[in-house]
């Protein structure tokens, strides 16, 4: 038997999204840029994750927006990663910029200064990364981002570390994922994955 021939399966249509044909967990987090001006430019982006174990992060963005245009030129990003709480956050940095080309909605959101790069971030948020940009990998419908990691953050409520147990930890600071493309969940409760006997990253 083959996938289509599975009577479980729905097979689509080339121009069909797979992606909002079912629902998939991704980090939801806040860019932070520096417009040209020097104000404050905040994007939340879902197609962002790690690349590889090293210092290395990446995010998906289009050259109309400002995100790209603001690390194009200043070479600089921070990842906020907000918490459960603060989704409103992130719902309005996505808000449209009005007539003058601002964007009033970001008044709203407490930001801090980086300390590596010169990029705003979200006050508060349990993890927090400051970026240089590394290249701009262009694809048909986005461009790749990669930055090199040059600060890390994690809130004291939300550090894992060997002195408290991961349940408790995601209790007290709940993770929170997009499940694109448009729901958002929190994180409290996990199981520890059952890794086979001799496993190696």
């Amino acid at each position: 038997m083959t996938l289509s021939n599975d009577p479980d399966l729905i097979t689509l249509q080339p121009d069909q999204s797979f992606f909002e044909t079912l629902y998939t967990a991704a980090p939801l987090v806040i860019v932070g840029t520096r417009d040209e001006d020097g104000s404050e430019n905040l994007a939340p982006k879902h197609m962002a994750i790690p690349l590889g174990w090293s210092d290395q992060f990446g995010f998906i963005c289009t050259p109309e927006h400002g995100t790209y245009g603001n690390v194009e030129r200043t070479g600089a990003f921070t990842v906020s990663y907000p918490r459960p709480d603060d989704i409103l956050d992130a719902s309005l940095a996505a808000a449209p910029r009005n007539a003058e080309g601002d964007k009033p909605s970001l008044t709203e959101i407490d930001t801090v200064d980086a300390d590596a790069v010169d990029a705003p971030a979200v006050a508060g948020a349990y993890g927090v990364l400051e970026c240089e940009l590394d290249r701009i990998v262009d694809f048909a419908d986005g461009e790749l981002i990669a930055g090199t990691v040059v600060g890390k953050h994690v809130h004291t409520d939300a550090y894992h570390s060997d002195d408290i147990e991961p349940e408790t930890l995601l209790e007290q600071a709940p993770v929170l994922a997009h499940l694109y493309p448009d729901r958002f969940a929190a994180i409290s409760e996990s199981q520890a994955f059952p890794f086979p006997e001799g496993f190696e990253r």
